[in-house]
């Protein structure tokens, strides 16, 4: 039997045997609920004021009256977050500010907390959830040691030191560090490669702002003699409810310990549930493996395949004559199992399709970029971010390399949007070489415990574009993972095993066409970098950098990716993004630049989504890079850092994701030599089941008049694919310049779905957007706005903007066709300041 390379790695990797391979013991849902009625083990939070000074050394420091001058710094923050706050630096988001914040990424960061604390009985445990980078400790004047790695950690017994006055001193030291100039304003840090950190700050992407500081929450945690671990859950049988439990003990062989669980519906109406059981400790390192059913199971499915029901595990953990340690717990119903493709497992390629609580599903996804360098992850930046993936029906986020272990509150949050979640540990290119492997490890350790069972985590991954994978840091790393969760697939690195990744039409400068024909089991990373709306540029470039051209040293260029080892002549950044502007339009002001842009990576993105849809089951996901941003700036994201999305790639991916749609399939943008292009319904949800339906495909011309046009119609499934014909044009047909095609299908379910495709437009600058005029009209009620178009002529490109509110703003559809005499209604978010244009109205 052929093996999968999954299988194969594993069994080199040869890992230890992993929770859920246990034996369980079936435990039986109680007749009556039985509330959990007991209190957590107390703790005490030191979030919140602490004080903060650079500089000095620890003689200094521990010395109250050495800490004149020092600011207030709210943590969890980083130290250029207190900075700014304080009003010491400029924004470092705006204008070259980045610059100025840089220079203290350099300096020796002290912060200092005093607190209260009343003694109990119980053993102290002091806990830091996440500094960064390299940090010293000292409680009331004791050194607790020192400790590397931003994603958890240190932990220390305390229990001894607290007093009723207490002073707690961290020293964050300069690392890593390892600065490199690159011009008069860029720089870069090779010193992320030293260290266990979020690396797309050290200057390889946008910003070289490296991040220091407290950035998770610190607190005091009660302890007691035997230890729990977060119980680990995972679906058995989804549709049976059939869950398996795992809670690793530390204690003393013999301990008795009891489990109680409460299980809720958190976002739904149901019944709640409860079960208990007791068990004994066979050793002093022991898991209590458990298997339990939940009654009138609500099973969890990706964005657009359905609901996201959750529960909520009250768990507690009672050793006998001990403290109860309890725990709260989200969790989803559901099975991913990662199959071999079509022609079968081959031990050089990983099992690539995806299949989701039994159903093979082609993924929809996008590379997920840490949203702040200053590590600023408040929730409502989270939810707007995804709720934007999630209305551009994203099912899969990957979390990749450059950037975090993402947080609790992202998690939450791809739960309760059904969106999926590949995280990778934070190595790029092959950096686990040089990265102190006890920090990785223990970056490895806390990260798997901590979200392994998050139905949202479909996928683990040792890094980002490891070429030379084959490191004995990397086995490490991957036999941990697979030791600790077991449940998931694991990638070496990615690009791996039959997955791409493609950047021919930035960084070689290849036509777009080179885009169209991109194809692979997983196209893990491509795509265009373009501008944000120009809204969005005004917020970091100053009034008076707004000329035009920008000059090579302003803030303009200043945000690009900082990939400027030269200046500004040279073949770099400006000169790739400006690449294809003139094929859609001239680039003489910023208005036009900037749509250019935006027209470059809509087009890329689209064509190379829609192609691999279509080669389904042979193509199994699509992960265009990328969603988010970490800086302001131009960039290959769809949603700019401020959480607008840019008008054009943002919707047009939204129609290329939209669960049923007609495509053409295009090879080329150019269709001047006559046109035979596969027309193919894709229908992901079964939508098009026990219903009839008609498709049309037509092609006009540049004054908007109909060319030819293809039409048929059917009944019922087209069981997830269909390829109808090849849409047909001579030469003759052809020769216009711009061609607009437009794919629709219509149910008789009131579903219909229009796309129109953009061709022939680089020989005539500006074609696309000097077609004939028709006219608008709307009208707006609560919530909704009504799009008329009265004019003679199709409407192309219509869009809905709110320039006031458009961090904030959505609408349901953006940048469509709308045919003379037809309406549309869309849901709107925001009715004060809308404006409704379109590329020829």
């Amino acid at each position: 039997m052929n093996l999968s390379l999954d299988q194969k790695e594993k069994l080199f990797w040869n890992p230890a045997i992993s929770p859920m391979e246990r034996e369980p013991e079936i435990i039986n849902i109680e007749k009556e609920f039985k509330s959990i009625n007991v209190k957590s083990l107390p703790t005490f939070s030191l979030d919140g004021e602490w004080d903060m000074i650079w500089d000095g050394n620890a003689d200094d420091r521990l010395v109250d009256s050495k800490w004149e001058g020092a600011i207030k710094a709210n943590v969890p923050c980083s130290v250029h977050t207190a900075l700014l706050e304080a009003g010491l630096i400029p924004d470092p988001m705006v204008a070259i500010n980045d610059k100025i914040a840089r220079e203290y990424s350099y300096k020796e960061w002290w912060l200092r907390k005093s607190f209260k604390f009343t003694k109990g009985t119980s053993p102290i445990r002091l806990v830091f959830d996440g500094i960064c980078y390299l940090a010293e400790i000292w409680l009331n004047g004791k050194y607790l040691g020192k400790h590397g790695g931003m994603f958890g950690g240190p932990e220390y017994d305390v229990t001894d030191l607290l007093k009723e006055e207490n002073t707690l001193i961290v020293h964050i030291e300069n690392a890593p560090a390892d600065p490199i100039p690159y011009s008069e304003v860029s720089d870069h840090d090779e010193g992320w490669k030293k260290g266990v950190v979020i690396n797309c700050v050290y200057g390889w992407h946008y910003a070289c702002l490296p991040t220091r500081g407290i950035w998770r929450s610190v607190h005091l945690d009660t302890v007691t003699s035997t230890e729990v671990e977060k119980p680990f859950f995972a679906t058995k049988d989804p549709f049976a409810g059939i869950v398996d439990g795992s809670i690793r003990l530390d204690g003393v062989k013999g301990k008795k310990v009891k489990v109680a669980i409460n299980i809720v519906p958190d976002n739904f109406e149901g019944d709640s549930y409860s079960l208990s059981f007791d068990y004994v400790m066979k050793q002093d390192t022991d898991y209590a493996r458990f298997r339990f059913e939940v009654p009138n199971p609500q099973v969890w499915w990706p964005n657009d395949f359905g609901a996201h029901p959750l529960y909520l595990f009250k768990v507690a953990v009672t050793p006998e004559n001990e403290l109860p340690h309890t725990f709260d717990l989200i969790f989803g119903l559901r099975s991913i199992e990662m199959a071999p493709l079509p022609d079968g497992p081959k031990e050089d390629i990983y099992n690539w399709s995806f299949v989701i609580n039994g159903k093979p599903i082609f993924i929809k996804g996008a590379n997920w970029c840490t949203i702040d360098a200053l590590m600023r992850f408040d929730i409502e930046k989270y939810k707007r971010y995804l709720t934007l993936a999630e209305e551009q029906h994203i099912q899969l986020l990957r979390s990749w390399g450059g950037g975090i272990t993402e947080t609790d509150e992202f998690y939450r949050l791809c739960d309760e949007k059904g969106i999926l979640v590949m995280q990778e540990w934070p190595i790029c290119w092959d950096s686990e070489r040089t990265q102190p492997l006890d920090e990785l490890l223990d970056t490895v350790y806390r990260g798997v415990i901590r979200l392994r069972s998050h139905p949202s985590l479909c996928l683990w991954c040792g890094g980002n574009e490891s070429f030379e994978a084959e490191s004995k840091q990397l086995d490490d790393i991957s036999r941990l993972t697979l030791e600790l969760d077991g449940t998931r697939a694991y990638h070496r690195t990615e690009p791996y095993g039959g997955a791409k990744h493609d950047y021919s039409t930035y960084w070689d400068m290849k036509s777009i066409d080179s885009s169209l024909v991109l194809e692979s089991p997983f196209l893990g990373e491509f795509g265009m970098a373009s501008s944000p709306n120009i809204e969005s540029v005004y917020r970091y470039v100053p009034e008076n950098e707004r000329e035009w051209p920008p000059t090579d040293k302003g803030s303009f260029c200043h945000h690009m990716p900082i990939f400027n080892e030269d200046n500004f002549t040279h073949i770099r950044d400006w000169l790739h993004l400006s690449e294809h502007v003139p094929e859609f339009c001239s680039p003489d002001t910023m208005e036009s630049w900037i749509l250019g842009t935006q027209m470059g990576q809509a087009t890329v993105l689209r064509h190379a989504l829609e192609r691999n849809r279509t080669l389904w089951p042979n193509s199994a996901a699509v992960c265009y890079y990328k969603f988010t941003d970490v800086y302001p700036a131009c960039s290959w994201a769809t949603v700019d850092y401020y959480g607008t999305p840019k008008l054009l790639p943002y919707y047009i991916v939204q129609d290329s994701y939209e669960p049923l749609s007609v495509f053409v399939v295009f090879d080329s943008i150019n269709a001047k030599q006559g046109l035979n292009a596969p027309i193919v319904i894709v229908d992901d949800t079964d939508a098009l089941a026990e219903n009839d339906w008609q498709v049309e495909v037509k092609a006009y011309d540049e004054k908007l008049q109909i060319i030819n046009s293809y039409n048929t119609s059917g009944k019922g499934s087209v069981n997830r694919l269909k390829r109808l014909c090849n849409f047909t044009l001579t030469e003759e047909e052809t020769a216009h310049s711009p061609m607009l095609i437009t794919a629709e299908i219509k149910v008789e379910n009131g579903k219909h779905i229009r796309c129109f495709y953009w061709l022939n437009y680089n020989k005539n600058q500006g074609c696309l957007f000097n077609l004939p005029k028709t006219q608008l009209e709307y009208e707006i009620e609560e919530g909704k706005i009504t799009i008329s178009n009265i004019g003679e002529l199709p409407a192309v490109g219509v869009t809905v903007t709110n320039i006031a509110h458009d961090t904030e703003f959505t609408v349901e559809d953006n940048v469509f066709w709308l045919n003379s005499g037809e309406k549309r209604t869309l849901n709107i978010n925001c009715s004060d300041g809308i404006e409704v244009k379109a590329w020829n109205a």
